[in-house]
């Protein structure tokens, strides 16, 4: 297949990955060069840069995004915000990327050139919280709180999977006292109740912090979004929990609320940070709902 993309722009977080990413955009930048390519390079400095750099349309046939959550959330909210077309590809660094985990994408730039050059797209769906799209998961809870107390280190090195560990063992260390549950009241066409809650996903692809069957039935072309609950529940109840997460089958548990839906609403009595692909971004109140093949990726 004859590549039909020639001129492509790099939007990247150079210190991502403790500068893995700046190796790896150098690599691929080497071979672009071999097929002249027209390359327009742009590092972010500070958030919000890769947001705009996405929205600006230079005439670029390809955008890729280099570097962690972060960066890839602010990419895709450009494209998406700005209503563009213009295919992504996600080439990580550093951290566990779980979107494009989902996806197998590879993390080798020659190997990743390769799927540049081969230039298959798809359409995919992504998530809208609040305001601020997302790619692959909105959350809020005991975990995510617990989120933004893990060190710099551990995060460079596990990503979001350090704070679903961390959050785990708090959660195990307070012996599950009962302030540390949160009254959320769901309204949403397949549920409406309230519930006391340790945490709670909104997610697009079935892997959440380097677990791949977090959310077992979700996928980016279904139109819906998953939503897993989890009440409040004994420490008897999550040492049973935990280990059904590495197969799918946690959702079948009783303190475990899973369920699909297009668009859903959240609402506490309590100030409840909600953390967007890794990012913390608003507090409850806040509506979730699926943007249908809103993305056009590159895979």
């Amino acid at each position: 297949m004859e590549n039909r993309f020639k001129k492509i722009k790099i939007i990247a977080n150079p210190l991502s990955g403790r500068e893995e990413a700046l190796d790896k955009v150098l690599e691929f930048i080497r071979l672009l060069s071999l097929d002249q390519w027209d390359i327009n390079l742009l590092f972010t400095h500070k958030r919000g840069d890769g947001m705009r750099f996405a929205e600006s349309d230079d005439g670029e046939d390809i955008i890729v995004a280099c570097g962690g959550d972060g960066t890839l959330n602010e990419v895709v909210n450009g494209i998406v915000k700005s209503k563009r077309d213009t295919p992504l590809a996600i080439l990580q660094a550093g951290t566990v990327n779980d979107f494009a985990n989902y996806f197998k994408l590879p993390q080798d730039p020659s190997k990743f050139y390769k799927l540049i050059k081969e230039g298959r797209t798809k359409k995919i769906d992504v998530g809208l919280a609040g305001d601020r799209v997302f790619a692959n998961v909105a959350a809020g809870g005991m975990l995510t709180e617990i989120a933004y107390t893990v060190p710099e280190d551990q995060k460079a090195v596990l990503g979001r999977m350090a704070y679903y560990l961390e959050g785990a063992r708090q959660m195990v260390k307070l012996n599950f006292q009962d302030e540390k549950a949160y009254k959320v009241k769901i309204d949403c066409e397949e549920y409406k109740g309230e519930e006391n809650l340790f945490f709670f996903l909104i997610t697009n692809t079935s892997s959440v912090g380097g677990f791949k069957k977090m959310a077992p039935a979700a996928t980016v072309t279904d139109g819906y979004l998953d939503v897993l609950l989890i009440k409040e529940c004994s420490l008897v109840d999550f040492m049973q929990i935990a280990p059904l997460v590495l197969t799918g089958n946690h959702i079948d548990h009783e303190k475990v609320i899973y369920l699909k839906t297009k668009d859903i609403s959240l609402s506490s009595d309590i100030e409840l940070d909600i953390d967007v692909d890794g990012e913390q971004s608003g507090k409850l109140p806040m509506n979730f709902k699926v943007l249908e093949e809103a993305l056009t990726i590159i895979i």
